[in-house]
């Protein structure tokens, strides 16, 4: 009696052991899908941050233009004259006439 009931834990174990093997290995489809989600994050906030940089320039630029504008102004008003400001500012006498003309309104 007693090796029957041994046999049939064995055979029992052995069939579940057999089981194991043929199931899909869950936590290796998690973690699959977790590296999945980290690469996309990843990606994401890449094209986040070169948006940002791309924002950060023309936000940079644009500050530079109009400080540029501010000193031509400010020159102007203190009686220098169109070339001497062009020339301080190392820009074409043009755009220095433009500055003005604009701010001139």
């Amino acid at each position: 009696m007693i090796e029957y009931t041994l046999i049939g834990l064995i055979s029992f174990a052995i069939i579940l052991l057999l089981i194991s093997f043929f199931q899909k290995d869950r936590v290796k489809e998690v973690e699959e899908q977790v590296e999945q989600l980290t690469l996309s994050t990843m990606q994401q906030l890449y094209e986040i941050k070169k948006r940002v940089k791309a924002l950060e320039e023309e936000l940079l630029v644009g500050m530079e233009l109009f400080s540029t504008e501010e000193q031509i102004w400010h020159l102007h008003k203190q009686g220098w004259t169109k070339e001497q400001i062009a020339r301080k500012l190392n820009m074409p006498i043009d755009e220095v006439n433009i500055v003005i003309a604009r701010n001139e309104r």
